[in-house]
């Protein structure tokens, strides 16, 4: 649809639209395709007119009788256009249908849920008291000693059941919403991680964000004292029991791990989401690193690179002045961790792996070695292809 060719004597067709009013801004778009426009309240209201059936140049002359205002309707409905709201003409709306596992997701967050919860988490505690040699530690990962790769291989293939878990209880918590996701692979800094995309969020009120939130470090802590409380028969046996009992307890150690990965919050973990809706921000993190580029491009006179900051709400501007500092801090502690913690553990492990492989050149030690190798720095691999990757759908293309 071209908004220049709309007849603004005529009724627009709309799409079902949700609208979240929060302080002097409201939240509108379609839950459908998961397309949401902060709008000012008045622009919201015009909207709402156009909703209603009036046709573009009644809704102008309301806005200006309410507003003292004029304002350019072709110009609004090219905005509206660019959200996807307007119906082009010629398509059928079709009606919404349910969310597929909504009902799931209701039964996995109702009260006898909740209390089943409850009990399984007291239930893995008591057992840690009465039996310290199950307390998750970092001994657990070495939970067989026969095959590099058979170590490799459980700590890290072995966590995917349980990270697909994470990401899951996040999708059905917001399904419970009506709510659409989709999972993803992305990076934050070195790490590879899954995304759960729920971008509907923004058009749900804040008290109801926090449970899809926080869904998945819940998960994280029923699967800790689940596979706790599994291991405790286990442990101490011999043979296929006692292997099975180190296992499990090796799967709690990197899910506790990954629990507190969640703390590094200006790596917009499920924490920082948490943060910047408690503290009402919009995009904090986008707004603190414009502003750490500002100061730096102003500092060496690149007037050129500062970002235009109109863009930012007053919130995540006030709130970035701080949270800055506390971001940048934390790349260079993870920085630090790389220099003296990573590359060193690379270097260890690259040169224990090469001395295996000159000890024994048979084809099993072979295989053995390289599997190994490939599960230890495939992370790091793989976030190098996907930052490179980033970086050059940032980067323009220059033709010559």
């Amino acid at each position: 649809m071209d908004a220049a060719a709309v007849d603004l004597d005529r009724p627009l067709r709309l799409y079902p639209l949700t609208f979240l009013e929060e302080g002097d801004e409201v939240t509108v778009g379609r839950a459908d395709i998961d397309s949401y426009g902060l709008f000012p309240a008045d622009g919201a209201a015009l909207l709402r007119r156009l909703e209603t059936g009036e046709t573009p140049n009644d809704a102008a002359r309301w806005y200006n009788t309410q507003y003292g205002e004029t304002v350019d309707m072709v110009e609004f409905l090219e905005v509206l256009e660019a959200f996807e709201l307007l119906v082009p003409d010629g398509e059928e709306v079709a009606e919404a249908g349910a969310v597929r596992w909504q009902r799931l997701g209701r039964a996995l967050f109702s009260p006898v849920a909740w209390v089943l919860y409850g009990l399984l988490f007291i239930a893995g505690i008591v057992a840690m008291f009465r039996e310290p040699a199950v307390v998750p530690t970092y001994h657990n990962i070495f939970f067989t000693s026969s095959s590099l790769v058979a170590l490799a291989l459980g700590n890290v293939l072995g966590q995917a059941p349980w990270i697909l878990l994470h990401e899951s209880y996040h999708a059905l918590a917001g399904r419970r919403l009506g709510l659409n996701s989709s999972l993803s692979i992305g990076r934050r800094f070195y790490y590879v991680v899954f995304l759960t995309k729920l971008d509907g969020l923004v058009a749900v009120p804040r008290r109801k964000r926090y449970l899809p939130m926080l869904a998945g470090m819940l998960v994280d802590v029923l699967v800790v004292t689940g596979l706790t409380l599994a291991a405790v028969p286990l442990v101490g046996s011999d043979g296929f029991a006692g292997f099975m009992g180190r296992f499990l307890l090796a799967m709690a150690f990197g899910t506790l791990l990954r629990f507190a990965w969640q703390f590094y919050f200006f790596l917009r973990t499920d924490l920082y989401y948490l943060a910047t809706t408690v503290l009402g921000c919009n995009d904090l993190q986008t707004v603190a690193k414009g502003m750490l580029q500002n100061r730096l491009y102003g500092l060496i006179g690149r007037r050129d690179k500062i970002v235009d900051a109109e863009t930012w709400t007053p919130r995540d501007r006030e709130v970035a002045r701080w949270y800055v500092w506390l971001m940048v801090t934390g790349y260079a502690v993870l920085t630090g961790l790389l220099i003296t913690a990573v590359v060193p553990a690379a270097i260890r492990i690259t040169e224990m792996a090469v001395r295996k492989l000159f000890s024994d050149i048979s084809p099993l030690n072979v295989l053995d070695v390289t599997v190994f190798l490939v599960l230890n720095f495939g992370e790091l691999i793989l976030a190098g292809i996907l930052a490179v990757r980033g970086y050059r759908r940032r980067t323009p293309a220059t033709v010559s």
